[in-house]
């Protein structure tokens, strides 16, 4: 890797960026006869320095999302990240996200319930919302954005590209996991009514409403009406 190479980031940097700006500044002042000689280039120095120390530099997911098992808590973070995310990346990084997120939220319990932790399926979800996709955006967010999504790291792929195929994963297998929980819920579902069918199917009420005769003390006197 060349000297170039290694230093890129550095210079897509937002602290080189802004002091770059700065020390543009500090120029202008020079080339207007402001400020000239050793004093002129000292300004500029300066302003460069300035700019370096007062930008923030790049940073990872803003929001941190704690170990939960409660429903509601999961989707208010997801809510969160996708706010602190939304001029941060590129849209379609967004979207993704977004999509990612849509299908978590569809799996948890809606009345803001526990999940259950001894479920394969929505423990894996449940990663996937509190540690998976904050962990990968966090990672793709500490590089700079022009350097992440124009110059290649791997396999001529960019941070950017890298970071798509991560989602794009993680979105196909939040879809098989709410198919595989909604697949589970329907198979309850008939199992239950299973049940049921063996339950009753043997049985039956037979009323014969001419042979019903109801005596005074309130006795039923009929022979025609019979549980089996």
């Amino acid at each position: 890797m060349s000297f170039f190479h290694r230093i890129e980031p550095f210079l897509y940097s937002r602290k080189n960026i802004f002091g770059c700006l700065l020390g543009i500044g500090g120029l202008a002042l020079l080339f207007a006869g402001i400020t000239s000689g050793l004093i002129g280039l000292g300004v500029v120095a300066g302003m460069y320095a300035i700019g370096y120390l007062v930008a923030p530099p790049e940073r990872g997911v803003a929001v941190t999302l704690f170990d939960t098992q409660d429903s509601h808590d999961i989707t208010e973070g997801l809510n969160k990240l996708l706010v602190s995310i939304r001029f941060r990346v590129a849209d379609d990084v967004y979207n993704e996200v977004g999509s990612i997120a849509h299908e978590i939220v569809q799996t948890l319990p809606q009345n803001g319930a526990g999940i259950d932790p001894a479920d394969p399926n929505v423990n894996l979800i449940r990663q996937t919302a509190l540690s998976y996709l904050p962990q990968a955006l966090d990672a793709y967010l500490a590089i700079p954005r022009i350097y992440a999504e124009r110059r290649p790291v791997q396999d001529g792929k960019t941070a950017h590209d890298v970071l798509m195929s991560q989602l794009d994963l993680m979105n196909s297998r939040m879809k098989e996991m709410a198919d595989a929980i909604t697949q589970n819920d329907t198979q309850r579902l008939l199992a239950n009514a299973r049940f049921v069918q063996d339950r009753f199917a043997t049985s039956s009420i037979q009323l014969s409403p001419e042979k019903v005769a109801i005596s005074a003390d309130g006795s039923n006197g009929s022979s025609g009406s019979k549980i089996v």
